[in-house]
């Protein structure tokens, strides 16, 4: 609403004004800006403001006066005109930028064809209201149409150009407008408002604001061309209407038609500057925007684009082309294309610049180019020639890296030869059609190309698959881009063989399915060997019998059964007595035939859903599924078999025509479910087994869990003992040696086991076990070098200096080949004294390989180090090896003395013993003494020296210094 008070109150004013300057009479005046104002709020507003210019129209008539009828015709007349030139520019579409040339006569044309509406409705109003004579019309029309259409072209164009731009312009710009007004000033002055004669009358002179006119539109556009002629043609009319100024003459017709001319010459020149302003800015704005689309498609091009001279040097080039070597900007600026061009490509170079100066243009054509680190890139190229103003020529190239197409062309000539290599191909289309197949295809089906293409795969079902199967098979390839899998397929002449098909969906760039490729492979060897592979892994090659690791296949299904039915289940742990002296004496052949025929006796007393399995060597399982659910029933189930496989393999065997008999032992564990592993299991059968072997071989046993408690003990007391020679857990003990009753000459070394838990172990628990694992070789040289180094310690203790040490020496200590080396070098790394070394060996020693041993002794005995026979007469010695030993000692072994008192055998044994040491010339000392009459009695049989709990225990280090310390006091 607020946009019709604003016209009708612009219109109303406006009108106002110009009737302060009437002509002829006080209806017409000689500019009426109203109709500019109205025109200008019609076309930005909409024509539907059209009562607002109505209002106005008729309250300026109504204020000088005139009739109410006049004043509403002259109304209508003064509305309809606007709107008539709004539609005429509307019609013939004209820009209120005038940035056209022809939008300038556009509004002039407009407006001089619509003014005469009003012109014409208002002087004959005039006419018949008797306000003008028929004479005065002619003038008066004219008079009212220039006024209104002199309004049009001051008022419209400077509205409908203003806006808060123009505006916020003409406010930045505020130094210049009052420049340009200090200028106007004057020159108004001079021209509007100064009295001249006729002669000399200077008429030019109101031509000078011309210039001013186009000041302002250059500098400020429509707005400011259309504002400075509008002031210039107001002052004008003003000083016209006062009787002063250049267009002043006394007759009124002549400064009428000076006074709109000047108005027009006015116009025009503001119009025409703004229209061709806006020509050459908008040129200028094309120019911008095709140099910056063209610098858009030269910096972001994927090609490079290069400007280079005639002899190649680069005048400028986009990153694209940049990229292309790896250079710098700077560096590839002080390059040419000759340096970075291939010698093998220069020729084709020269070749191409031939054609270039013929045609104008070169390529396209590949080359190479050098990359900054030497590598080389293939490209295409083509150019065109140019010339500049001056005539100087240049080529312009562009350069397309074709790395990605040659390697493009390169996987489709693999492609290519991948559809025809060894693997059976066929390509279908969408619907399972085929459309291509290969050679490999051809020859393995028998199916021609022609025979093919056009069908589908069912051609090459076996039957083998039911519908369901292909059905699944073409939904995974749909679903998930492909399937691969195993099909049994059958070929033209009806032979099914097991394929390996892999299916793999091909889409378009939209994910839309187009083709399906499927590729056969022949897998009938592969399945051949699988089936060998299978028998290698699972079965005993020998007996044919499941192995192990089938056998551990089959209990965790026995155990899943057993689960859910709550049925027993047993493991007959089976070993062949004496089978390695079979082995050893008839041969390993033997042995195999035998391993067969038992593994046949046992398939024979099985059910078809027990299992036999052969573990290796002479082992073998079998696996009972399916007893009873009551422990008790199932064991005795299992016993009754095991005695009959038991009373079964207890026979005579013939082997290759010879004659053998054996038997075997057998362990039983019962199980029911998975509460006991696998491998306990088996451990379980075989602890059992064993303890049948103990009992006398040809023995079945039952598992008792206080075997496996005696075999987790050991394994503890292993891993214990294993740690402990880690962690040096060991200590010598030093037991003394004692000649007559007092007299020290010597100790033996006794190890013992500090543990951290138990405290100190005595040997007998872990010597056993050190022996077993054969860790004895490392405790004994560890023992070996402690005594070394505690004879090197009392070396410089004058009452200890003479002290001999007593180590002991196990057999496979003695049996290594590197005991003598290990010896010295004991020696010599402490720095011992060997005479003080005295190594004691067992009578078992002497059972196996004595040659070596002697030898043994002799290269340590030739080192001062001395021998002692322990525990002598308990074992196995000949009299014939013991004269060849260098021994210096016999040692009465304890089980003799502890009786020699009360066997008159044992006390025999000791005096023979004696007696046999005194004729060899040898040493003899007795272990074991415990009471003054044992040592009495071996005193009085010639045996004077002693070691035994009588004088003392075993020692630690410290306490046996202080015991030899007191014995030398007393």
């Amino acid at each position: 609403m607020h946009k019709y008070f604003i016209l009708s109150f612009a219109y109303f004013v406006s009108g106002g004004l110009g009737l302060l300057l009437p002509f002829s009479n006080s209806h017409i005046t000689l500019v009426w800006l109203p109709t500019g104002i109205a025109v200008a709020a019609l076309y930005r507003w909409g024509t539907r403001v059209w009562p607002a210019v109505f209002v106005g129209a008729v309250l300026v008539n109504a204020l000088i006066g005139s009739p109410w009828y006049l004043a509403l015709w002259i109304g209508i007349g003064n509305t309809i005109a606007p709107w008539l030139c709004v539609y005429l520019l509307q019609r013939f579409d004209f820009h209120p930028e005038f940035d056209r040339q022809q939008d300038a006569g556009l509004i002039i044309v407009c407006a001089m064809a619509a003014m005469s509406f009003s012109a014409t409705s208002g002087v004959v109003g005039l006419y018949v209201a008797g306000a003008l004579s028929l004479g005065q019309m002619g003038v008066a029309w004219l008079s009212w149409w220039l006024g209104d259409a002199v309004g049009v072209l001051l008022a419209a164009p400077l509205l409908l150009s203003l806006s808060r731009q123009t505006l916020a312009l003409l406010i930045r710009d505020q130094r210049v407008v009052l420049a340009w007004l200090a200028v106007a000033a004057p020159v108004a002055w001079l021209a509007f408002f100064q009295t001249y004669s006729l002669i000399g009358h200077p008429l030019p002179l109101a031509f000078f604001t011309l210039p001013l006119i186009a000041w302002a539109t250059l500098r400020f556009g429509i707005t400011g061309g259309s504002l400075a002629g509008l002031l210039f043609c107001l002052v004008a009319a003003w000083g016209t209407s006062l009787g002063r100024g250049t267009f002043y003459l006394p007759d009124t017709q002549i400064t009428l038609l000076l006074l709109w001319a000047y108005m027009a010459c006015t116009i025009l020149t503001g119009l025409m500057i703004s229209a061709l302003q806006a020509k050459r800015a908008q040129a200028s704005a094309i120019v911008r925007d095709s140099e910056a689309k063209l610098r858009g498609l030269f910096e972001l091009s994927p090609m490079g684009i290069v400007l280079t001279d005639l002899q190649g040097q680069f005048i400028t080039f986009n990153d694209a082309f940049l990229d292309l070597f790896g250079y710098q900007r700077a560096e590839l600026m002080n390059l040419n294309n000759r340096v970075l061009t291939p010698r093998k490509f220069l020729r084709e170079d020269l070749a191409q610049f031939a054609v270039l100066k013929q045609t104008g243009r070169y390529g396209p054509y590949e080359k190479e180019y050098i990359q900054h680190d030497g590598r080389r890139v293939p490209v295409r190229l083509n150019g065109i020639l140019i010339h500049n103003q001056d005539g100087q020529e240049y080529i312009w190239s562009m350069v397309e890296d074709i790395s990605e197409s040659r390697q493009i062309e390169l996987k489709l000539k693999l492609a290519a030869a991948a559809f025809d290599s060894q693997d059976s191909m066929m390509i279908l289309d969408r619907h399972g059609v085929i459309q291509r197949v290969n050679q490999a295809f051809i020859n393995s089906t028998g199916f021609s190309a022609e025979e093919s293409i056009g069908q589908t795969p069912r051609i090459l079902q076996s039957g083998r698959h039911d519908a369901e199967f292909y059905r699944e098979m073409w939904e995974h390839s749909i679903s998930h881009g492909g399937w691969r899998g195993e099909v049994w397929n059958r070929n033209k002449a009806g032979e099914i063989t097991p394929q390996y098909l892999t299916i793999t969906a091909v889409k378009d760039e939209h994910t839309q399915l187009t083709h399906f490729i499927s590729t056969y492979v022949d897998i009938s060897e592969r399945k051949e060997a699988e089936e060998k592979i299978k028998t290698l892994a699972f079965y005993d090659h020998l007996t044919h019998l499941p192995n192990r690791a089938l056998l551990q296949d089959r209990l965790k299904q026995a155990m899943a059964a057993s689960s859910r039915s709550g049925k027993y289940c047993a493991l007959l742990f089976i070993d062949l007595d004496h089978f390695k002296r079979l082995n050893d004496t008839l041969g390993h052949a033997m042995g195999d035939l035998l391993l067969q025929q038992v593994a046949t006796h046992l398939l024979e007393q099985v059910r078809a859903e027990d299992t036999v399995a052969r573990l290796g060597g002479d082992e073998f399982v079998v696996l009972l599924t399916g007893l009873s659910a009551h422990k008790f029933d199932a064991a005795s189930q299992t016993e009754a078999l095991a005695e009959k496989v038991r009373a079964v393999l207890n026979r005579d065997y013939v082997l290759n025509h010879c004659n053998h008999r054996s038997a075997a032992s057998i362990g039983v564990t019962l199980f029911q479910g998975g509460s006991v592993g696998i491998d306990d299991l088996l451990r379980q059968a075989d602890l059992a087994m064993y303890k049948a072997k103990e009992s006398g071989r040809n023995a079945l046993s039952f598992f008792d869990p206080e075997m496996e408690t005696v075999v987790l003990q050991r394994t503890a007391l292993e891993a214990d003992f294993r740690a402990a020679l880690e962690k040096n857990q060991f200590v010598l003990h030093y037991q003394p040696q004692i000649v007559g009753s007092t007299h020290l000459i010597g100790v033996e070394a006794l190890v013992r086991w500090a543990h951290p838990v138990r405290q100190l172990i005595a040997p007998t628990e872990f010597i056993p076990l050190a022996e077993e694992t054969g860790l004895i070789k490392t405790l004994g040289l560890w023992v070996l070098v402690s005594a070394c180094q505690q004879i090197k310690r009392w070396s410089t203790d004058p009452q200890f200096c003479k002290l001999t040490i007593a180590v002991n020496v196990s057999a496979q200590q003695l049996r290594a080949r590197n005991f003598v080396e290990q010896v010295k070098h004991a020696l010599l790394a402490t720095q011992a004294d060997p005479t003080r070394l005295k190594l004691e060996l067992t009578e078992s020693l002497l059972v196996d390989n004595v040659q070596d041993t002697i030898e043994k002794m002799h290269s340590l005995k030739a080192m001062g180090v001395s021998f002692s026979l322990d525990d002598f007469g308990t074992g196995y010695s000949s009299l014939s090896y013991l004269k060849r030993l260098p021994l210096d000692q016999l040692k009465i072994d304890k089980s003799f003395v502890c009786d020699v008192l009360s066997d008159p055998n044992d006390a025999a044994i000791a005096r023979t013993i004696i007696a046999l040491a005194d004729s060899l010339a040898l040493n003899v000392i007795a272990e074991g003494v415990e009471t003054e009459m044992q040592r009495d009695f071996l005193a009085h049989a010639g045996c004077h020296a002693y070691q035994g709990y009588y004088f003392s225990r075993p020692l630690p280090l410290a306490e046996f210094e202080e015991y030899a310390r007191l014995q030398v006091a007393r």
